[in-house]
């Protein structure tokens, strides 16, 4: 890993990438027990299937018997994945297309997914059923109209994860602005909205602000927190609802012996224990699962 901003109170010479292993501190405003963490690159598989249209790849979570779940926004599928990232056919579900992230919400025994170009959340039922829920429709929405209505629709929702303690839902909206929105257990209120600003520390050295985009994002409640990648910065961060501040790491990746930059980090998933972390890239039939140890 590398620093995300020459300002990180830490640095590292480019020799020390081999190692794959460093924590980048953003400097927390208050004491925490995840102050020091570093992130380990272990390992990238290939996962894309061009024969299932699953080469998009845009959104994951763990499953509820193991695995993940996927979507590709290019095809109306819901993608059931092994442990290894290899697409189970058997598993996988009649969706609709646009489809940008996806999780399983094991309090409600319900998986949820978000259409960027519509804005909705999506609640997809095993027969195929799917409950449309447009944010903008919410209680509390008021303040997010003007966000999306002078946006793109490349520029909406993107990546969805659920507090499985309380069922509150967590989505982000992908830049101008970035927005990390709560969203009430049963889909019909907004309960808050955070701007995802440099000054909280989404800064990175591979995309200046206004192209800095935020792309996928998990819960990891023992940390009490939030996991978010970012396509356009290369990088992933660590919200910590104790400060409200982030903590950045390049995203960094061995291919043939040499580290390289990871591009198109799309969705991400924490392991049940909060000790790994898998990210899905979306790149074409080249796309990746990539799994990284939390030290």
């Amino acid at each position: 890993m590398i620093p995300l901003s020459r300002s990180c109170l830490h640095t590292v010479a480019l020799g020390a990438l081999a190692t794959f292993f460093l924590s980048v501190d953003y400097g927390f405003s208050a004491p925490a027990k995840h102050e020091h963490m570093m992130l380990r690159f272990v390992s990238s598989e290939k996962i894309a299937d061009r024969s299932l249209d699953f080469t998009e790849v845009s959104g994951l979570s763990l499953s509820e018997n193991g695995g993940f779940l996927a979507v590709s926004d290019g095809a109306a599928r819901l993608f059931s994945l092994d442990d290894a990232g290899k697409v189970q056919r058997k598993d996988s579900l009649r969706a609709v297309p646009g489809l940008e992230g996806v999780a399983f919400d094991a309090s409600g025994g319900r998986i949820l997914a978000v259409r960027e170009d519509t804005s909705e959340i999506l609640d997809l039922a095993q027969d195929g059923r799917v409950t449309r829920h447009p944010i903008l429709a919410m209680q509390g929405a008021g303040s997010l109209a003007e966000h999306f209505a002078v946006t793109d629709a490349n520029d909406g929702l993107e990546g969805i994860t659920i507090d499985p303690e309380t069922g509150t839902v967590f989505v982000v909206k992908e830049r101008e602005p970035r927005l990390l929105i709560e969203i009430a257990p049963d889909l019909t209120q907004v309960l808050g909205i955070v701007p995802l600003t440099g000054s909280a520390g989404f800064v990175s050295d591979g995309a200046k602000d206004d192209r800095l985009d935020v792309s996928g994002l998990a819960w990891d409640g023992p940390r009490h927190g939030l996991w978010i990648t970012s396509d356009t910065g290369q990088a992933i961060y660590f919200f910590c609802f104790a400060t409200m501040k982030a903590r950045g790491w390049a995203l960094m990746r061995e291919a043939g012996g040499k580290s390289r930059r990871v591009e198109n980090a799309e969705g991400v998933a924490l392991s049940l224990d909060g000790q790994t972390i898998f990210i899905v890239t979306d790149d074409g039939i080249d796309s990746r699962l990539l799994t990284y140890r939390i030290d």
